[in-house]
């Protein structure tokens, strides 16, 4: 691709950002979106689009533009914020998406769950750990945990368990065996065999009990927000081993020819209102 082509494409790429941000306010000032005080859609359209048009990926560039305006979408929607990464761009062939991460869903829960406080510990072998289950709320409470520099030593996990505070008050706790976390694992596509995995692997616990104690909190909450069925996490860690070669072996390598800028804002229009008037797009807004 030529160096003038590479410039269109990068005005054209860029378009779609104002685009995007054209579009939202036009929503909000019809009272069709409403954002959370605390989200400035400027400042994570403009991180966003720092990101993907790093030329070590160049997402901007090689992925449609359709599908670049969906992860924009997704993410505003949300309230999440790449920078802070709150969440990922993640390429799929020529396929842009926005993957929501763990510290995503953390925030999404204390802006709509309720949740103050979450805090997540992994259990090794050779732990003293006793929980037990109230018979009158079903809630979970950590009796005793005791841990020893020998017993974090052994890299052996049993488990892992985050106990959550809600602004009422009110505390519970999420537990899971090690068979329940390797089984979120291997939803993933790196089936838990990801380097992170395996040289942290009391950290990629501690992560997906906190995913599972947020997303039940969101989406148990009035204003609930949407997940794809995968965990995001899971989703994360393989994109992040996987991305360069995504993009060298799948991205799209048809070059944009200038004349598509025509073409962009009704792509981002149709996307927009589809991902808003879809059945999933239909239930209370989460905000």
């Amino acid at each position: 691709m030529s160096t003038e082509n590479t410039a269109q494409v990068a005005t054209v790429k860029k378009d779609i950002t104002t685009q995007v941000l054209a579009k939202i306010d036009a929503f909000q000032s019809n009272g069709e979106l409403k954002l959370p005080q605390d989200y400035n859609v400027e400042n994570a359209l403009k991180s966003a689009y720092i990101i993907l048009s790093n030329p070590k990926d160049n997402l901007l560039a090689k992925c449609a533009p359709a599908s670049v305006a969906e992860a924009l979408l997704k993410m505003v929607v949300y309230g999440v914020s790449p920078i802070k990464k709150q969440c990922y761009f993640i390429p799929y062939g020529d396929k842009l998406e926005c993957s929501i991460s763990y510290a995503g869903n953390v925030a999404i829960a204390k802006r709509y769950g309720k949740l103050k406080s979450i805090k997540g510990n992994a259990v090794f072998e050779g732990d003293t750990f006793e929980f037990e289950v109230d018979n009158v709320t079903g809630r979970r409470k950590v009796i005793k945990h005791v841990q020893t520099l020998d017993s974090i030593g052994t890299g052996k996990i049993k488990g892992a368990y985050a106990v959550v505070e809600l602004n009422d008050g009110t505390i519970d706790t999420e537990v899971m065996s090690i068979n329940q976390i390797q089984q979120s694992w291997n939803q993933g596509g790196s089936k838990g065999n990801s380097p992170a995995h395996k040289n942290f692997a009391d950290q990629m616990a501690i992560k997906t009990v906190i995913n599972r104690a947020c997303k039940l909190l969101i989406s148990s909450s009035d204003d609930s927000v949407l997940y794809d069925p995968l965990e995001e996490d899971e989703k994360h860690d393989k994109a992040a081993e996987d991305v360069k070669h995504e993009i060298k072996t799948k991205a799209n390598k048809k070059e944009l020819d200038f004349d598509e800028a025509e073409v962009i804002d009704e792509e981002i229009v149709n996307t927009i209102e589809n991902v808003l008037n879809s059945d999933l797009a239909q239930t209370e807004a989460p905000f």
